[in-house]
């Protein structure tokens, strides 16, 4: 998939600019590089951090290994898994990166993957009771009946929280899916969603996999609306960060009717549709937020 207009990705966020201060590279950024290493490094260590940080039924339930749940966001089963993902993230990750800010797009990617696993592992679940401890001979539609050492890697329920919340932000931005079918963002993040719940209900191929997707999805749905949940995750990395809880920025920012419109415009124009000023505007609101406000 490709994206027309990547304006959003060159006006970035101001967060670590100062006096004479390096841009800092961006979350996005740091995610490809952390999910391609540590695929290459997996490769040479014969699987050994696939079989540490994969997430199954069994390791996040009976076995209590609740850091699979972040670690399995960082797997990848082939590289073309691995480059479908990272393309998500380099196109789309960007525009929301700059709406949250670097530390709250960080608890907004993960909390997806969180969230994508549980519901992976609440089907899954339920598909064992039905089939083992209630020993009913039953279909139920949606339930995951594979077995429950079955491994979950990937960081696709939090590309799919990513286009989720880029639809809200930019859902008239026209993306070229598979480089050459040209389709407005909300209606091909909509399209995969529905792809997703369509595989998920009557069970076919991936529908564990197609689980997660739609985890994933629900919460970037969820958090892009209401970002202050997503504030003070990170505050032990810095408090500059203007998402930071206690050291939030505290300069005056447009009034709410003007955060309205721009709001408003973004939904219907995108964002590049923006002016300087009305970026600045919604950048310096967004960093007033704090967490209850």
């Amino acid at each position: 998939m490709g994206i027309h207009d990547r304006e959003y990705a060159r006006t970035g966020s101001s967060f670590g600019r100062g006096m004479g201060q390096k841009k800092p590279m961006t979350i996005s950024t740091w995610l490809i590089l952390f999910c391609v290493g540590i695929f290459v490094i997996d490769g040479f260590v014969n699987g050994l951090l696939s079989q540490c940080l994969y997430l199954s039924t069994d390791k996040a339930i009976w076995g209590v290994h609740y850091w699979r749940f972040i670690g399995f966001q960082f797997l990848h089963a082939s590289p073309m898994h691995l480059i479908f993902n990272m393309i998500g993230i380099y196109f789309f990750g960007p525009l929301v990166e700059q709406y949250l800010g670097r530390k709250r797009f960080l608890a907004f990617y993960l909390l997806c993957g969180v969230f994508g696993a549980v519901l992976y592992l609440v089907l899954n679940l339920g598909g064992y009771i039905v089939l083992d401890v209630m020993n009913l001979d039953v279909n139920v539609p949606g339930l995951l009946f594979n077995d429950t050492r079955t491994p979950l890697v990937g960081a696709s329920a939090g590309v799919f929280g990513i286009l989720l919340a880029g639809a809200f932000l930019a859902p008239n931005v026209r993306v070229l899916v598979f480089f050459f079918l040209p389709m407005q963002l909300s209606t091909m993040a909509y399209f995969l969603v529905g792809m997703a719940l369509f595989t998920v209900v009557f069970g076919g191929n991936n529908a564990g996999g197609e689980a997660a997707h739609l985890g994933g999805a629900a919460a970037g749905w969820f958090f892009i609306r209401n970002p202050r949940h997503l504030t003070g995750f990170f505050d032990f990395l810095g408090k500059a960060d203007p998402t930071s809880k206690h050291f939030a920025w505290r300069d005056r920012p447009a009034s709410q009717k003007e955060v309205d419109r721009i709001l408003d415009k973004i939904h219907n124009k995108g964002l590049q549709s923006l002016s300087s000023k009305e970026k600045k505007q919604l950048h310096d609101a967004s960093r007033d937020r704090r967490e209850g406000s």
